[in-house]
């Protein structure tokens, strides 16, 4: 009897893109998320992003999830190259 091929493990994070075109609504439906963007543009100094966050990038850490949302221009590359979209 040969024994059955084992499914290979699971490499984490695993991280899946999505876009909305009219941005992303809050769990609570209270506003649209903000960009990401906004909390390192804070510790850089720079002004807050005030583009509409198309994008959600949700990475799943097996134990947590993580949900960041961005605009078009701040996706960050590594995501970019997930969608198809050109930087």
């Amino acid at each position: 009897m040969m024994p059955l091929p084992s499914e290979p493990e699971p490499t984490y994070p695993q991280i899946r893109v999505f876009r909305c075109d009219t941005g992303w609504v809050l769990p609570d439906f209270s506003d649209l998320a903000d960009c990401t963007s906004t909390f390192h543009r804070k510790q850089d100094g720079r002004p807050a992003c005030t583009a509409t966050a198309v994008w959600k990038v949700v990475e799943d850490h097996a134990m947590h999830l993580t949900i960041r949302f961005w605009c078009d221009t701040d996706l960050p590359a590594e995501h970019r190259a997930q969608t198809g979209v050109v930087a």
